[in-house]
């Protein structure tokens, strides 16, 4: 018996050891944190009203950073929200704009996580679509 607990303690030890070695080679532990349903928002200060729909995904590096940003999702979202409305067609109709404003979308988004949680938690931020209507 004794033998026997021996020999399975020898051979799972060093199984044990190389799945927390391949586990901390690895590295983190990136996370995807999608808002739904799509952002809808009108836009534009003057003229016809115009539309914007997009799907956000915001990039998170640890289970514990993923955990506080989906908490503060609707304080995000209401951000985000505010902000994409307060554009123009300028921005919204072109690659460079489109672009600067997924930057001060991740600007904002890293803010608001600094203010509430002392960190900014997200690593980036991606539009999944980006549908406008003039």
């Amino acid at each position: 018996m004794l033998k026997r607990l021996f020999f399975t303690l020898l051979v799972t030890l060093p199984v044990m050891a190389f799945a927390e070695d391949e586990a901390a080679l690895a590295g983190p532990q990136v996370q995807y944190i999608y808002f739904e349903p799509a952002f809808v928002v009108n836009y534009g200060s003057t003229g016809r009203i115009k539309y914007l729909r997009t799907d956000v995904a915001l990039k998170v590096s640890t289970t514990e950073a993923g955990a506080a940003v989906a908490h503060h999702k609707p304080y995000l979202r209401n951000s985000l929200v505010m902000l994409f409305s307060a554009q123009e067609s300028e921005i919204m109709n072109s690659t460079p704009g489109r672009e600067e404003l997924r930057q001060i979308a991740l600007e904002e988004v890293r803010a608001v996580m600094t203010q509430l949680e002392g960190a900014p938690s997200v690593d980036d931020l991606y539009f999944n679509n980006f549908v406008v209507q003039n």
